[in-house]
């Protein structure tokens, strides 16, 4: 099938934008990142529509199989995790093509900023609770 080449590539944008959207998200909602009420929506709206690209990948993924139900969850648990946005990172450090990616993305100056004021605001706000 022509889909099943181009399909996972695909799935990888689309979690690759899920980590960008998420942590935009995340930077709005800890007020590290100034958006308007519009822009918030529209960041959540986007976060929703890639969990159904993430639910759909595993049906594909479990249609494409050979295997049953309980055969393939056994064999493909990771794969079940990760239809799980949150936990969709594991699934991208998998794939070597991704974690480059992933270093592209990180070495860039604005991720790098955001990741290290995040990290700075992560750290504030653990010490505010621990006195």
């Amino acid at each position: 099938m022509d889909a099943q080449r181009w399909w996972p590539p695909l799935v990888e944008l689309a979690a690759i934008a899920w980590i960008a959207l998420f942590l935009a998200d995340l930077a709005i909602g800890v007020d590290l990142l100034v958006a308007s009420a519009g822009t918030e929506k529209a960041v959540r709206g986007a976060l929703q529509w890639l969990l159904v690209v993430f639910l759909l990948d595993l049906v594909l993924l479990y249609r494409w199989s050979d295997s049953g139900p309980r055969e393939f969850v056994r064999s493909n648990w990771v794969l079940v995790l990760t239809a799980v946005p949150w936990f969709r990172p594991f699934r991208l450090l998998r794939v070597g093509r991704s974690v480059r990616a992933l270093r592209l993305l990180t070495g860039s100056r604005r991720i790098g900023s955001l990741l290290t004021k995040l990290r700075r605001k992560c750290r504030s706000l653990w010490r505010r609770l621990r006195d």
